[in-house]
């Protein structure tokens, strides 16, 4: 073989050898920039969620039901889309209820708006997410609530603590209370049909 060929092949070599790295290289560039803006998504997922928790949070304070409302479904929708931020969720609604259901509502008055749909958002939460929360409702005042129609499948209040809970004359058909510390709860004309 000659020197002029010798040249050539080496030189078709080389020029494949740097073709190689180069894909290489170019390969691991793009991996380490998906890698970037994956973490940077989630970076801003997270500052999302912690921006729509703190409005939420502070709309919970606030004088008007309505403003209220909007606080406990946003936390609630925060609740089904971040399993880690579930169990923090949960303990702020349940504290707002053991706060806003301390007394019974007056005669002849329902629960407020704002008490059920936070009890309705904490009955129907997947209670898979919970990792080490108990639900405590510890003395709230609950009479005529309805929590039978609230979910499509069965209220989830099992090992809730509800002693000391008044619920007279509430629906809770269906709902899961096992576990549930009853003591001291008024359950007198509670509906409790098919509850387990």
């Amino acid at each position: 073989m000659d020197w002029a060929r010798r040249i050539e092949l080496c030189t078709v070599v080389v020029a494949a050898v740097v073709v190689v790295v180069g894909l290489w290289y170019s390969n691991v560039q793009t991996r380490q920039a998906n890698d970037q803006v994956r973490n940077d998504r989630a970076l801003a997922k997270v500052g999302q969620i912690t921006d729509r928790y703190t409005a939420a949070v502070g709309n919970l304070g606030e004088d008007k039901t309505d403003v209220r409302l909007g606080g406990i479904y946003a936390l609630q929708r925060i609740m089904q889309d971040s399993r880690r931020d579930q169990p923090t969720i949960a303990n702020v609604l349940a504290t707002y209820l053991r706060t806003h259901a301390a007394k019974p509502p007056a005669k002849g008055q329902d629960v407020p708006a704002d008490v059920h749909a936070a009890l309705t958002a904490l009955a129907t939460r997947d209670t898979t997410r919970d990792r080490a929360f108990l639900l405590d409702l510890y003395a709230t005042k609950l009479p005529n609530i309805d929590l039978s129609i609230t979910a499509t499948s069965a209220t989830e209040l099992h090992g809730v603590n509800l002693s000391g809970a008044d619920l007279r004359g509430a629906a809770l058909s269906s709902t899961d209370l096992r576990g549930a510390d009853l003591d001291g709860a008024d359950l007198r004309h509670t509906e409790l049909e098919d509850a387990t």
